[in-house]
């Protein structure tokens, strides 16, 4: 089978070496068998109103300061409208998930935003997205960054529809609550099977819950040479991570978004890592 991910130019922002970095990945996925690349439309803005706080949107949209670099990068024009092409690559790989099982969304700069700001290089918080968008649909976040998803956790208490297990070396503020668990673990203290173990007990939460959608924040600046790594996964176990990851949805039926996360070392390096992901979901769903 193909696997479809949705990317477009606009979200690698030439003036923000995070979100740069993302071109690097979709011109080497362009190599890769069996993935296809679509891109997405421009962004319905209307799907954002109550999302997050209106003076913030109107900020963000228009680039009134501080909100509107809230997020930690300087705000311009191009910066905001990544933003926009990514949500809307993030609204409709969620569809092509729930129709065919899996997509990709070549995104990042999610799960760390707010509903009054952005924050942590996070503009717009388009995990809860989704949640805030069918409210009818339960959406499950298996969110394996090295930053707990704190933004994602404070919009699970204001969604009933959206869930959270966040496995992280660097806690960002995440506290955890009813429909939000988090796992800190630093393997070379823990062990690996301590990361393995927080994966199990994270399909269990699945399992109770019985989620229409689940999203795999499969961040890389966990593995051991990011410079902001305190997680320390090396790269087979960073393999083994998105294969166990990746197979909680396949095992259970349940349609998956993946969704790349931070990284902070050498572009080419990053892409390398997320294309692991990426063929470790064909290897899966293949």
């Amino acid at each position: 089978m193909s696997i479809k991910a949705f990317y477009s130019p606009h979200y690698a922002a030439a003036d923000t070496p995070t979100l740069a970095r993302l071109g690097i990945v979709a011109k080497r996925l362009r190599d890769l068998p069996g993935i296809e690349l679509l891109e997405p439309s421009p962004l319905d803005r209307g799907k954002l109103l109550g999302l997050h706080q209106a003076d913030y949107l109107l900020a963000f949209h228009e680039g009134i300061e501080p909100l509107a670099s809230s997020q930690g990068v300087r705000w311009s024009p191009t910066v905001r409208n990544a933003f926009y092409w990514m949500l809307s690559g993030q609204l409709l790989a969620s569809e092509q998930a729930m129709e065919s099982g899996i997509a990709i969304n070549l995104a990042r700069g999610f799960h760390h935003a707010v509903f009054e700001r952005g924050s942590g290089y996070c503009a717009l918080n388009g995990i809860a997205l989704l949640a805030h968008h069918r409210p009818d649909h339960k959406v499950f976040v298996i969110d394996c960054d090295e930053h707990g998803g704190n933004g994602t956790e404070e919009f699970a208490q204001r969604l009933e529809n959206l869930y959270q297990g966040s496995i992280f070396g660097t806690r960002f503020g995440c506290l955890g609550h009813q429909r939000a668990w988090n796992y800190l673990v630093h393997v070379a203290d823990d062990g690996f099977q301590r990361y393995l173990d927080s994966i199990s007990e994270i399909r269990q939460h699945i399992v109770d819950t019985r989620p229409d959608l689940l999203v795999f924040q499969a961040g890389v600046d966990c593995h051991r040479d990011d410079p902001k790594s305190r997680v320390g996964l090396s790269s087979a176990q960073l393999e083994q991570r998105d294969r166990k990851v990746i197979g909680i949805a396949h095992d259970l039926g349940i349609p998956l978004l993946i969704v790349l996360g931070g990284g902070y070392q050498d572009p080419e390096r990053l892409a390398a890592l997320n294309i692991g992901t990426l063929q470790a979901a064909l290897d899966v769903f293949g």
